[in-house]
């Protein structure tokens, strides 16, 4: 019962996510871009940062610094992000692309802590470049520049995943989320006053859209997702974050009227098989360790 719990929780984990997305899209048609990062970043770590305010004040002064590295990394995932959905044209092609990060991961971990990489995860790697192909072709061959910051963010984002997971068992994981939230935001503060200016005459739409991004997609998601973790595996929580680029792409067809070409079709649905590829791979992974003797921790498996 306790994993199913955690597992229905983790599907509202998703939701608002990509509740999430269709935010950032209604705010940036009219914010600037850095001025929504800025403010919603600030305002959710800074918020976050009092309600945990005794887990903060106990971190020493080496996790402090790991935990800034880790926010400007983060905010170089995000700052990529941003820009690449404030040129897109589709939210839930944006969302598919981002949810490459997920089928990086292994290759992130080899390359920052020299994981072993199985060779059978070059098949989902493989349908997932094949997805990007499909998704660029619109009578030439080229890729837009939304695609090629939303492929980098993803990109970068796996990298800040692994170092985050790792570093995330030395420290109070959500502490951890409230400086990197805030540091994202002390970031796009810094290059929205240079390049953006600062200007805040947003109208209320933007306003309500903003406080109901920082809410749910980034306060009420960050919390219950780590609490969900504490009742299911990685496993199971991996193969249910899968659901997220379906339910931004239904959002963006139901609420904003979009229409994907053939081709994007068939992109998205290779991306999201690649995806679902590698879940399903690790997940019979996990159970072919768990049928060993001695494995070990099986709750660190996957």
């Amino acid at each position: 019962m306790a994993q199913i719990k955690g597992d229905l929780i983790l599907i509202l984990v998703t939701l608002a996510a990509a509740f999430g997305w269709l935010c950032s899209q209604q705010i940036l048609l009219e914010a600037a871009p850095m001025q929504f990062m800025a403010v919603r970043f600030i305002l959710a770590g800074g918020l976050l940062g009092l309600i945990l305010y005794p887990q903060l004040a106990a971190m020493n002064r080496q996790q402090w610094l790991t935990a800034i590295g880790l926010g400007l990394f983060f905010a170089v995932a995000m700052l990529a992000w941003v820009k690449g959905l404030a040129m897109s044209k589709h939210l839930g092609e944006s969302a598919f692309i981002c949810s490459l990060a997920v089928v990086f991961v292994p290759l992130a971990g080899r390359i920052v802590y020299g994981t072993k990489f199985p060779l059978f995860m070059l098949w989902p790697l493989l349908l997932a470049v094949l997805g990007l192909a499909a998704l660029a072709l619109d009578g030439d061959v080229h890729f837009e520049a939304s695609q090629l910051y939303l492929l980098l963010s993803a990109v970068i984002l796996a990298g800040q995943f692994v170092m985050t997971a790792k570093h995330s068992t030395l420290m109070p994981p959500m502490a951890l989320a409230a400086i990197q939230m805030f540091m994202v935001g002390a970031v796009c503060a810094v290059l929205a006053v240079f390049t953006e200016g600062v200007q805040f005459t947003w109208s209320e739409s933007t306003w309500q859209w903003l406080w109901a991004s920082i809410v749910v997609a980034s306060l009420l998601r960050f919390a219950l997702q780590n609490y969900a973790f504490k009742h299911t595996n990685a496993n199971n929580a991996g193969m249910i974050m899968i659901l997220e680029p379906m339910w931004t792409a239904l959002l963006g067809a139901a609420y904003l009227g979009e229409t994907l070409a053939p081709n994007q079709w068939v992109g998205c649905t290779l991306i999201f098989t690649a995806i679902l590829v590698y879940q399903m791979i690790r997940f019979f992974h996990w159970r072919k360790l768990a049928n060993t003797p001695a494995t070990g921790n099986l709750e660190s498996v996957g």
